[in-house]
C-alpha cells in the first residue's frame, strides 16, 4: 500500500499510531514542489553583502533590523559589533542584490552616532509620501522612535553619507519621530539701556498681550512642538515718548492701536529649514493664535515682527499650549489605514535631578531703578494736565523724563517684574531635554529656619503686648516666621546663611519618605528632607534695609512755580465799551427775536467811567491800557463777555435807540433789552442756564426826549442800575434787545454824540444842550475782579516727585547638575508656583486713611444744627444720636481720633509701657487689585505697616458743588404761613448743600521704614468688607461698633482693628507750621496754609520744601501710612507636585551651562547664577519675571460729612504713593467720565467727581487684566511626589495624524496628545502590534486584542452594511479568546508575521505557536504540541524580556516563503559551555574567586570576576561561555501542516515578493583573510558574517552560507571542504499494526533531475536506515544495484538487518526460580540496550545514538525487521546538487508468528 506526503509532519502520536499520509520527521525539506511531492529544498546563495570589502564585506557588521519597502527593496539597519572605542551604526539599502549604505555617521571625528545596539533590534515600516520620497520609521526600544527619508538622503547627501541630509552633521535628532528640536530658540525684546525698538509704530495691533511661540519645521514640513513661549508683552494706545509718562496708560481690550512688536530670537538650531512661529494674543477673555509664515532659518539669529495687518493664519492655541506627544522609546510600530501607531512606550521626563535640587540656595537681590517714574506735580499738571504750560515745565524750565524707569517701558515687564516682599513663593527648576521637551520641574527648598523664627509668636522677647492676640490665631502653628522678618528675629545672622530671604515651612505638608529628598551636594549626600516640613521661599520685607522696594526719597524736591506767566492773567480793573454808530442797519433791532447788542469800540482809554460804580476807585487818573487791551481781548468779542477764570464782575449799562421818522406823524413801537448772564449773582453758585439780570423797556418810542427831538430822528434811551455777577471760567455776560410792538420802521442800535442836539462829553460833564439830563451814548461797563488774586503769586510752588526703587528678585547657587544628567540636556528653566489668591499672604498693599469715630445724629449739619425750620426740611432718618465711623478722605488731625491704651516701646534703655494716645482703629484700604476684582476678604486676618510716607500736601483748587433744586421754608408775608419754596443753587441753612468743596492732594514724598512700634494689628474678627460708595452700611454685626458712614464717598475697602490693637496716630496737620505758607502769626493762619479747607484758586502746595527735621519745627504736614493686608496661613501651594507653574523666564542655555555641570571643562564652574556676566546675550542682573508690579497709584476719595458736629462741604482728596501690586496700575484706563483716576485725569477732575462718581467702584475701576498676564501658557510640571513615577507605559499605544497623500506634511510625526489607548494591565506589557485583514491586533504578553473599528454585518437580503465609527481607539478592542490567565499571548515580537493566511506569532510562555486568521488557530497543536512544549524554552532558564532578541542569540524569529508558500520559524539559542557551567555560582553563596561566574537576575548577565578582581560582564557572543544552537522549522497554511526542520538558523531575515533572504553570525570575525586563509583553514565562505544570502537557490543544495567568492581555493577543493546539509524524510509504516510482519524491503516513487532540469535515472537518495520498536539498521549508504535497484516506477531497497546492540540482561526482571512456558527456568535474556536512547534528539536534530549500535555483530546475530511498525529514514547528502522530488512510499512486509 503506498504512503503518500500530504498531512505533515506529525510527532505527537506513538509510532505505531502515526497518521496516515503524515511524516514522522524532515529536514531540509519542502512539500508541493510538485503536488503531492515532498523534496529536497535549495540552498542558499551570496545576493549581497554588507559593507564594501571586495572579498569579505563588513567583517564587524551585524544587521539589527530591516524594513521591506517598495519594488523588492530593503532597509537594513547595522551595527559596527567588534569595535569597543566609537563603533559605528548604519543605515543601508540592499538592491537588486547590492547593499549601499546611506548614512553612516563618523562617530570618531563627530561624536554622532545612531546609537544601535545589538541587545536592541529594530522594528519599522514605511511610507511613500507625496513628493514621491521613500520614508521608513523605525524604533528600537532604546533610542527615541525614529523617521528617516531615504530619498532625501540619497539625493542631497549623496557618496557623503556621513552627513545627513547633506547638512553638517551636528543634529542626528532631527531623525527623531517625534520632532527632536535640539537647540531652543532664546527670545528677546530689542533694548539698550536708553530705549526699546521693540514696540514699534507702523502696525495695527489691538491693546492686549502678545506671546510669540517658536517651533521648528524641518525639509519635509514636520513641526517640532512649540518649544519657546516669549514673557507677555503689553500693547497699550500710547508710545514711550507719550508725556507727560503718566498718560502711557493702558485702554480697553481689542481698542486699536498703530503698533507692531519686533522679537530678537537667538540660539537658532540651522539644523531646521524653517522657524515656525505663532503670536499668541490675550484680549480680555479670548485667547487667540495668529501664524505666520515660516521663516526660513539661515543664521542662529533673526528677528520677528508681527503687526496685526500682515497676512496671517488663524491658529489653535491649543496646538502651542498642548504638546504633540512625545515619547523617549517605543517598543513596536505598526501602521493602518495611512495611520502610523506606536506601542509599549517610555516617557523619561523624570531626571532624577530632586536630590540634587535639593541642595540648590536661594538669595534675594534687588535690581534698582533711579529716579523711578519721575512725576511734576506742577500746579498745571494738577489743575488742567499741562493746559497752560509745556509738559513737564519745571523750575522754568521744560524735563526730560526717563521713560525707562517704570513698568510702563515694555523691556521693564518682559524681563524684571518682581516679587512681592514678605511673601512666600514656591521655585522650581526644569531642564530643557535635549529634545526640546521639559523635564519634570523640581522643588527648589526654602532655606532652614533659625531658633527664633520658629518660635511660637512672639517668642524670643519679641518687643509688644501684642504677641498673645497675635499667637491665638493659631496656638499651634502660629510662629515668628509668620509676622516678623528675620532682621527682627535674627538680626546678626551670617548672611551666607539668611541669603537675605526670611523662613516658612508648611505646618501640614511634609515631604515623602524617598530618596528623592535626600540632599545631595553633586558627591555625597548631606543631609536629608526626609519627613521634615515642606519649606518654601519666604522673600524679605521692607524691613529689611537693604530689601525694601523704596530705597532712595533725596531727589524729591520743590521750586516756585511758573504757573503766573503762563496761567490766564488776573484781573483788577474797568473797562467800558461803546456802539460807535449813529444810525446803521448794522444796529437792526428785529420784532421776532432777541439780538444781543454790540459795543464794538473801547471808550477806555478816554477815562470814560460809568458812575455809582460799588467797587473801584474812579477818578480822572490815567488808566493802564495795556492791561485794559489784554482783558480786552481776553474777555470781549463785541457782544459778549466770557470770563477766562473765576471772577466777580460788576456791570452797568446805558443804550440808545434811534428810529427814522416816516412822514409827520408819530411812529409808535416799544424796545425791551435784558442783561443776561450763564452765571450767578450770588457767590457759591455755578451758573449754567442763562438767567436774566435786570432789563427795562421804552415805551411809547417816538414822543422825543429832552431837547434831542428832531425832524428826523427819534432818540430814546434806556438804562440800569449796576448789577453784580460771580462768574466760573467759560460763563458770559451780554445785553440783547428786541422790539416788542410794531412800527413803520425797524428801531437801530444809536450813539448820538456826534448828532445836532446832543452832546458828546466825558462822563458828567453836561451841558444846556444835553438831552436833559441824559447822556447820549451806548456804552457797557464792567468792574472785574480775579478771585485768584487773593492768593500771592509767591505762594505758588511745583514738586518734583522721584524716588529709586529696587525690584526684588533673586539668584541660585549650589546649582549643579551631574554629568549623567547633563549629558541629556541642553539647559535649564525656573519656575514659580502661580501665586493664586488662595496662597497669597500678602492680599494687597495700600495706602490707608484712618475713620474717624463720632456719636451724633447722622443727616443734618453744623450750619442746620440749631435750625428747628432746617430740620423739617432734612426730614432725617432718626433724631437720636448713633455710633458711626466717618470713612475720611484722608488722615484728619490727631484731634480727630479717639484715644486708645497703646504700647510705647522707646529707644534705648526705655521700659515699654502702654500710653493712651490718638490711635486708628478702623480705615479704608484701596489696593488696586482687590477693588477691581471683589476677591474673597475672608482669610485677611491683620496688616503689617510697610512705610509711614511723609507727604507733599497741597490744598485743592477751588471747586463747588453743582446747583439742584433745593428747598426752603419761608413764611408768606401776607398770610404769615411757612411755605416750602424751591430754588435753584445752593444753601447750607437749610439744606446742609453748600456752594464749595474741601479738597486736598497729597503725593507721596519721603517713605520711611515703619518703627519697631508697628507690630502687625490684629483685624478684629469680621470687621472687614467692600464698602459701596454713597452708603451707609451698618457695621456693627461685623464687629466695627456702629455705621461705616460713607455718603457721597468712593468705594473702599473697611477694616477695623482688635482691641489693643489699634495704630498710634501720625501727629501730622493740616494747619501750618511756623514760617510755612499761610503762617500769619502763632495763633492765625490764613486757608492758603492749610490742606482740605475750600480752595482759593489753583492747587496750593501747603509745605513746600525744603523739610526741617522733625514735625514740631518741620513743614511736614501729612503722613501717611503703607499697609499690607496680611492672611495668616499655615500651608501655602499645597501640594507641592500639584502647582500650576509661571516661567520666570530665565533659562541657561549652551556655553553658560557648562558652568553648572560637575566635572565640567569649563574653566570655573561656579555653580551660581550671580557668577553669570551674561546669559543668552543679555546682561545678567537677577532672576526676576515674578508677578509684582511696583507702581505710582493714585486714587480718588470723598466723603459729604452729615452730622452736627462738622460742616456739610464735601470732603475730597487725591492720593498718589508708590506700591507694589500684582497688576500693572500704570495700565489702568478710563473708558468715561465714571472712570477717571489720577494722574490720568488732572487732580482737579478727580476732585470735582469723587464720591458723586464713585471711581473705584468694581464696575469703574478699569483695568484690562490681560496686563497681569504671566508666562504660563506653556510650562514644566511638578514633579509627581509618588514613589513610583509613570515614566513607563507598558500597554499604551499612541496613534499618529492620518496621512494625507496630498500634503507636504509627514502626518505620521504628528501625535496628538488624547490619541492613545491604554489596554488592561492584567494581560503583561504590550509586545507587537500587528495588522491582519485590516485590523490593528494589539498583543500583549499573555493574551492577543484585536481593535474595532467599522464591522460588516450581513444583512437578510444577502448584502452587507458596515456599523460602527470606524475609529478603532472609539471602542474598547476586544480580546480575541478571554480566559481568567489570558490566552494567545507573545512574547516574541521578532517571530510575529503577517501573511496571507493569517498573523501568524508564538507563546512561548505556554509553548504554543498560533495562526489568526478567520479565527484564532493553535497550530502547534497539529502534530507538533508536544515537541513544541518540548522545545519553545530556552537553555539558560533565566527569565527576563531580554531572551526576545535573535539578533543577540535567544528569541524567535520567522518570515514568508513566497516561493514555497511556508512561514519559516526560527529559534536561536544559547547553551552554556562547561566552562560557564564550572564556575557558576547559581546562588552566589561562596566568596568572589577568579573565575567566579554568577547571574545578575535584574539584568539577565552572567557576571565574571576576572583576573583583575573586577565583575565584568560576559557577552553572549564569547562562544567560550556560551555556544550557538537553535532550529528552524516550516508551516505550509494552505495544507495546515507542518512541513521540516532546517539547518540554518540566521538572527534576521528579510523578503521580497518572491524570494526570502538571511544573515548568519554562526562564522568568526573574520571568516576569511586574503593570503592566510587556504585549503587547511577555509571555512567554506568568504563573506561569512557579512554575506546576504538568498534561499532555494536549486544551484546550491545543501549549501548554506557558503561560498567561493574569493577563489582561494579551487572550486574543486572548496566543493570538497564544505559543509553540506542534508535532505531527509522519515515516515512511518503501520498499515499492519494489527499484527507483527516482517519487512522485506522498501519501495519509493521519486523523481530526480539534474541541474539542466533533466529527469535522470539516479535513485535521489544517498542514505537510509529503518527503525522499529527495538531495532535499527544503522545508517547504510544506498549502491545502484547493490541494494537498491528501480523497479518499475520505483526504487526499491533490500539487505537491511538489525544493527542494535543486544546483551545477555540477567537482572532479576529476567531471572525466575519458577518453571517458564517451555519447561525450563528464566536465567537471563538476550535484550538490546536498556541504557541508551536509540537516537539523539536535541531540538530539530534527531540522529542515530551510535552506542545502541554494535556493527560488529556477526551475520547470524543481525536480525530481520519484525514489528508492528517500521520507520524509515531516507536521506539525501545533496552533493549531487540534484532536484528530488518525493511522492510515495511502500514496504514488502508478510505476517509473522514468532
Amino acid at each position: 500500500m503506498d504512503k503518500r506526503f500530504i498531512k505533515g509532519l506529525f510527532k505527537d502520536t506513538a509510532h505505531i499510531d502515526q497518521p496516515e499520509s503524515s511524516w514522522r520527521y524532515a529536514k531540509n525539506a519542502v512539500i508541493n514542489n510538485k503536488k503531492g511531492s515532498i523534496s529536497n529544498e535549495g540552498g542558499t546563495e551570496l545576493a549581497g553583502h554588507l559593507g564594501g570589502a571586495p572579498y569579505t564585506g563588513a567583517i564587524k557588521d551585524k544587521v539589527l533590523g530591516k524594513i521591506e519597502v517598495s519594488d523588492d527593496r530593503v532597509i537594513l539597519f547595522v551595527k559596527d559589533v567588534v569595535t569597543l572605542l566609537n563603533p559605528r551604526s548604519e543605515i543601508g539599502i540592499w538592491e537588486n542584490g547590492v547593499y549601499t549604505i546611506i548614512y553612516n555617521p563618523n562617530v570618531a571625528s563627530t561624536g554622532l552616532d545612531l546609537n544601535f545596539q545589538e541587545d536592541w533590534p529594530i522594528e519599522g515600516t514605511f511610507k511613500i509620501d507625496s513628493k514621491g520620497d521613500l520614508v521608513i520609521y523605525f524604533t528600537d526600544d532604546l533610542n527615541p522612535p525614529r523617521a528617516f527619508n531615504v530619498d532625501r538622503q540619497i539625493r542631497e547627501s549623496g557618496t557623503n553619507v556621513s552627513q545627513l541630509y547633506g547638512a553638517i552633521p551636528n543634529n542626528i535628532e532631527l531623525l527623531n519621530l517625534f520632532p527632536h528640536s535640539g537647540d531652543v530658540p532664546h527670545v528677546e525684546l530689542d533694548s539698550v539701556l536708553t530705549h526699546q525698538s521693540s514696540i514699534l509704530e507702523g502696525g495695527g495691533l489691538l491693546t492686549g498681550v502678545y506671546y510669540l511661540a517658536l517651533a521648528y519645521v524641518d525639509d519635509d514640513f514636520v513641526a517640532t512642538n512649540f518649544i519657546t513661549v516669549s514673557n507677555p508683552i503689553s500693547i497699550v494706545e500710547e508710545f514711550d515718548h507719550t508725556s507727560p509718562t503718566a498718560k502711557k496708560d493702558g485702554a480697553k481690550e481689542g481698542s486699536q492701536t498703530t503698533k507692531s512688536i519686533k522679537w530678537k530670537v537667538n540660539n537658532l538650531n540651522t539644523e531646521y529649514k524653517y522657524l515656525k512661529p505663532v503670536v499668541i494674543r490675550k484680549m480680555g477673555d479670548a485667547t487667540e493664535g495668529f501664524r505666520l509664515n515660516d521663516v526660513e532659518i539661515n543664521s542662529t539669529n533673526l528677528e520677528l515682527s508681527f503687526s496685526g495687518i500682515e497676512g496671517s493664519s488663524p491658529a489653535s492655541v491649543e496646538d502651542v499650549v498642548i504638546d504633540t506627544v512625545s515619547y523617549t522609546k517605543a517598543k513596536t510600530i505598526q501602521q493602518l489605514d495611512n495611520v502610523l501607531y506606536i506601542g509599549n512606550l517610555t516617557s523619561t521626563q523624570d531626571l532624577g535631578y530632586q536630590k540634587y535640587a535639593n541642595n540648590i540656595k536661594l538669595h534675594s537681590v534687588t535690581k534698582p531703578i533711579t529716579n523711578f517714574d519721575e512725576f511734576y506735580a506742577t500746579i498745571d499738571n494738577l489743575d488742567s494736565g499741562f493746559n497752560y504750560t509745556r509738559v513737564n515745565e519745571y523750575n522754568a524750565a521744560q524735563q526730560v523724563v526717563d521713560n525707562t524707569k517704570s513698568y510702563r517701558y515694555a523691556p521693564n515687564i518682559f524681563k524684571f517684574k518682581g516679587y512681592m516682599r514678605d511673601e512666600i513663593y514656591a521655585f522650581y527648576i526644569a531642564f530643557i531635554l535635549k529634545d526640546g521637551t521639559m523635564s519634570y520641574a523640581y522643588h527648589i527648598p526654602g532655606r532652614e529656619g533659625f531658633t527664633q523664627e520658629t518660635y511660637s509668636a512672639g517668642g524670643g522677647n519679641q518687643p509688644g503686648d501684642l504677641w498673645g492676640d497675635i499667637k491665638n490665631l493659631n496656638p499651634e502653628y502660629a510662629k515668628n516666621f509668620h509676622f516678623l522678618d528675620r532682621v527682627r528675629t535674627n538680626p546678626g545672622a551670617p548672611s551666607s546663611q539668611h541669603r537675605n530671604m526670611n523662613y516658612w515651612e508648611n505646618a501640614t505638608e511634609t515631604y515623602p519618605n524617598s530618596d528623592n529628598y535626600d540632599i545631595h551636594n553633586g558627591s555625597v549626600i548631606t543631609g536629608t528632607l526626609k519627613g521634615g516640613n515642606v519649606r518654601h521661599h519666604h522673600f524679605p520685607s521692607n524691613k529689611n534695609e537693604d530689601r525694601k522696594s523704596i530705597s532712595g526719597n533725596v531727589n524729591v524736591e520743590t521750586a516756585p512755580s511758573t504757573i503766573s506767566s503762563k496761567m490766564p492773567q488776573t484781573w483788577d480793573l474797568e473797562m467800558t465799551f461803546e456802539w460807535s454808530e449813529s444810525h446803521s442797519n448794522v444796529g437792526r433791532i428785529y420784532e421776532s427775536s432777541w439780538t444781543k447788542y454790540q459795543f464794538n469800540r473801547a471808550s477806555y482809554k478816554s477815562n470814560y467811567r460809568p458812575d455809582n460804580f460799588n467797587v473801584g476807585a474812579f477818578t480822572g487818573a490815567a488808566i493802564n491800557t495795556t492791561l485794559n487791551d489784554n482783558a480786552a481781548a481776553a474777555l470781549w468779542d463785541g457782544k459778549i463777555f466770557t470770563a477766562d477764570q473765576q471772577m466777580t464782575v460788576e456791570v452797568k449799562w446805558n443804550v440808545w435807540f434811534h428810529q427814522k421818522v416816516v412822514g409827520l406823524w408819530a411812529v409808535i413801537g416799544d424796545v425791551q433789552t435784558k442783561l443776561r448772564t450763564t452765571g450767578d449773582l450770588t457767590s457759591g453758585g455755578t451758573g449754567g442756564s442763562a438767567i436774566t439780570v435786570n432789563h427795562n423797556t421804552i415805551a411809547n418810542f417816538g414822543t422825543g426826549v429832552g431837547g434831542c427831538a428832531g425832524t428826523y430822528d427819534d432818540l430814546n434811551r434806556q438804562t440800569s442800575a449796576s448789577s453784580m455777577i460771580y462768574l466760573e471760567a467759560g460763563q458770559q455776560i451780554w445785553l440783547e434787545t428786541k422790539q416788542t410792538t410794531s412800527s413803520k420802521d425797524y428801531p437801530v442800535q444809536s450813539n448820538m454824540g456826534s448828532q445836532v442836539g446832543c452832546y458828546a462829553g466825558t462822563w458828567n460833564s453836561y451841558s444846556s444842550n444835553d438831552c436833559g439830563s441824559y447822556n447820549c451814548k451806548s456804552w457797557i461797563a464792567f468792574n472785574v475782579a480775579s478771585s485768584a488774586s487773593t492768593i500771592p503769586t509767591d505762594d505758588y510752588n511745583d514738586a518734583k516727585i522721584t524716588q529709586d526703587v529696587d525690584i526684588l528678585g533673586f539668584e541660585l547657587s549650589d546649582l549643579k547638575i551631574p554629568q549623567d544628567i547633563a549629558s541629556k540636556i541642553q539647559g535649564f528653566r525656573i519656575y514659580h508656583a502661580k501665586r493664586n489668591h488662595a496662597n497669597k499672604t500678602v492680599l494687597g498693599q495700600s495706602v490707608m486713611i484712618p475713620a474717624t469715630p463720632h456719636v451724633a445724629q447722622i443727616g443734618v449739619c453744623e450750619e442746620t444744627a440749631n435750625s428747628p425750620d432746617a430740620l423739617k426740611i432734612l426730614n432725617t432718618l432718626k433724631n437720636e444720636k448713633e455710633d458711626f465711623w466717618n470713612i475720611n478722605p484722608f488722615t484728619k488731625n490727631p484731634s480727630d481720633y479717639s484715644k486708645y491704651p497703646i504700647m510705647n516701646i522707646p529707644g534705648g534703655s526705655g521700659i515699654a509701657q502702654k500710653i493712651n494716645e490718638e490711635g486708628y482703629k478702623v480705615f479704608s484700604f484701596h489696593d488696586f487689585s482687590l477693588l477691581r476684582t471683589h476677591n474673597s476678604l475672608s482669610s485677611a486676618t491683620h496688616i503689617d505697616v510697610q512705610y509711614k510716607v511723609r507727604n507733599l500736601a497741597w490744598q485743592g483748587p477751588r471747586i463747588e458743588q453743582e446747583k439742584k433744586m433745593i428747598s426752603k421754608l419761608k413764611t408768606n408775608s401776607s398770610s404769615g404761613i411757612d411755605e416750602i419754596v424751591q430754588e435753584w443753587g445752593w444753601d447750607s441753612e437749610f439744606n446742609c448743600y453748600p456752594q464749595d468743596i474741601k479738597s486736598a492732594i497729597f503725593i507721596g514724598a519721603h517713605y520711611v521704614k515703619s518703627s519697631y512700634r508697628m507690630q502687625p494689628r490684629l483685624l478684629n474678627q469680621k470687621a472687614k468688607t467692600y464698602l459701596a460708595g454713597d452708603s451707609i452700611f451698618e457695621g456693627k454685626p461685623l464687629g466695627f461698633g456702629g455705621k461705616l458712614f460713607n455718603e457721597f464717598g468712593e468705594s473702599s475697602i473697611v477694616f477695623g482693628l482688635k482691641d489693643n490693637h489699634e495704630i498710634p496716630c501720625t501727629h501730622a496737620r493740616s494747619y501750618p507750621y511756623a514760617g510755612s505758607v499761610g503762617w500769619t502769626g502763632s495763633t492765625d493762619f490764613t486757608n492758603a496754609g492749610q490742606y482740605g479747607q475750600q480752595g482759593l484758586g489753583f492747587p496750593l502746595l501747603t509745605n513746600p520744601m525744603p523739610w526741617g527735621p522733625g514735625l514740631g519745627g518741620g513743614n511736614v504736614k501729612s503722613q501717611d501710612l503703607i499697609v499690607n493686608l496680611k492672611a495668616f496661613k499655615t500651608d501655602v501651594y499645597k501640594s507641592i507636585d500639584s502647582q500650576e507653574l509661571v516661567w520666570t523666564g530665565f533659562e541657561v542655555l549652551g556655553n553658560e551651562l557648562e558652568y553648572f555641570k560637575i566635572g565640567s571643562s569649563a574653566a570655573t564652574p561656579h555653580f551660581d547664577t550671580s557668577s553669570l556676566s551674561a546669559v543668552n546675550g543679555e546682561i545678567h542682573e537677577g532672576i526676576f519675571g515674578g508677578d509684582t508690579y511696583i507702581c505710582r497709584y493714585g486714587i480718588g476719595t470723598a466723603l459729604k460729612p452729615s452730622n452736627p458736629h462738622q460742616e456739610s462741604n464735601p470732603e475730597r482728596a487725591v492720593h498718589y504713593h508708590i506700591v507694589e501690586s500684582t497688576d500693572n496700575i500704570n495700565f489702568r484706563h478710563s473708558q468715561d467720565s465714571d472712570s477717571l483716576y489720577f494722574p490720568g485725569a488732572p487732580a482737579r477732575k478727580i476732585l470735582e467727581n469723587a464720591g458723586v462718581r464713585d471711581f473705584s467702584s468694581l464696575i469703574n475701576s478699569r483695568y484690562n487684566s490681560n496686563y497681569s498676564e504671566l508666562n504660563n501658557l506653556r510650562t514644566a510640571f511638578p514633579l509627581p511626589l509618588k514613589e513610583t513615577l509613570q515614566d513607563d507605559f507598558p500597554t499604551r499605544t499612541i496613534r499618529s495624524a492620518k496621512s494625507d497623500s496630498t500634503s507636504l506634511i509627514d502626518n505620521y510625526r504628528i501625535f496628538l496628545a488624547n490619541q492613545f489607548k491604554d489596554l488592561p494591565k492584567n494581560r503583561g506589557d504590550l509586545w507587537k502590534l500587528s495588522s491582519f485583514n485590516n485590523l490593528l491586533y494589539f498583543h500583549m504578553e499573555e493574551s492577543l486584542f484585536a481593535a474595532k473599528g467599522k464591522q460588516q454585518m450581513q444583512m437578510k437580503d444577502g448584502s452587507e452594511a458596515f456599523v460602527g465609527s470606524g475609529d478603532i481607539f472609539a471602542q474598547e478592542p476586544d480580546e480575541i479568546i478571554q480566559t481568567e490567565g489570558g490566552y494567545a499571548g507573545t512574547q516574541s515580537k521578532w517571530a510575529a508575521l503577517t501573511t496571507k493566511f493569517g498573523y501568524f506569532f508564538v507563546d512561548a510562555k505556554a509553548k504554543k505557536v498560533f495562526l489568526m486568521g478567520e479565527a484564532l488557530q493553535e497550530i502547534s497543536s497539529i502534530g507538533m504540541e508536544e515537541w513544541f512544549r518540548d522545545n519553545l524554552s530556552f537553555d539558560l532558564g533565566f527569565s527576563g524580556k531580554t531572551r526576545d532578541n535573535p539578533i543577540l542569540g535567544f528569541g524567535f524569529t520567522s518570515i514568508w516563503d513566497p516561493k514555497n508558500k511556508r512561514i519559516l520559524l526560527t529559534k536561536r539559542d544559547l547553551k552554556p559551555t562547561a566552562v560557564l557551567t564550572a564556575g557558576l555560582d547559581l546562588g552566589n553563596t561562596s566568596p568572589p574567586t577568579i573565575g567566579k561566574i554568577i547571574l545578575d537576575s535584574t539584568r539577565d548577565v552572567y557576571m565574571l570576576f576576572d583576573k583583575s578582581a573586577t565583575w565584568v560582564d560576559l557577552e553572549y557572543s564569547n562562544s567560550a561561555y556560551f555556544e550557538k544552537i537553535g532550529w528552524t522549522i516550516s508551516y505550509h497554511p494552505e495544507s495546515s501542516t507542518w512541513t521540516s526542520f532546517h539547518d540554518y538558523v540566521p538572527y534576521i531575515y528579510f523578503n521580497t515578493s518572491t524570494a526570502f533572504y538571511s544573515l548568519t553570525d554562526k562564522y568568526p570575525r573574520p571568516a576569511f583573510v586574503l593570503g592566510v586563509t587556504n585549503v587547511g583553514n577555509h571555512l567554506g565562505t568568504t563573506y561569512g558574517n557579512a554575506g546576504i544570502w538568498k534561499h532555494n537557490s536549486d544551484t546550491n543544495r545543501g549549501i548554506l552560507y557558503q561560498e567561493n567568492h574569493a577563489k582561494a581555493v579551487s572550486n574543486a577543493d572548496w566543493l570538497e571542504l564544505i559543509t553540506y546539509s542534508a535532505f531527509e524524510v522519515e515516515f512511518i509504516h503501520n498499515e499492519n499494526k494489527a499484527s507483527n510482519t516482517l519487512i522485506s524491503n522498501i519501495s519509493y516513487s521519486a523523481e530526480t533531475f539534474n541541474q539542466q532540469g533533466v529527469n535522470i535515472l539516479n535513485n535521489g537518495f544517498t542514505d537510509f536506515f529503518l527503525y522499529n520498536t527495538n531495532q535499527i539498521s544503522g545508517k547504510h549508504e544506498l549502491e545502484y544495484m547493490i541494494n537498491t535497484r528501480k523497479i518499475g516506477n520505483k526504487w526499491t531497497i533490500n539487505k537491511f538487518r538489525d544493527m542494535a546492540q543486544t546483551s545477555f540482561d540477567t537482572s532479576d526482571y529476567y531471572v525466575s526460580s519458577n518453571p517458564n512456558i517451555l519447561g525450563g527456568t528464566n536465567t537471563g535474556t538476550t535484550t538490546t540496550s536498556s541504557t541508551n536512547s536509540m537516537f539523539n534528539v536535541a531540538g530539530m536534530e534527531e540522529t542515530i545514538n551510535l552506542l545502541y549500535l554494535d556493527l560488529t555483530k556477526t551475520w547470524d546475530k543481525q536480525r530481520k525487521f519484525t514489528d508492528q511498525w517500521v520507520g524509515i529514514r531516507l536521506i539525501c547528502d545533496n552533493k549531487q546538487n540534484n532536484l528530488l522530488n518525493l511522492y510515495s512510499t511502500t514496504v514488502g512486509a508478510r505476517k509473522v508468528h514468532r
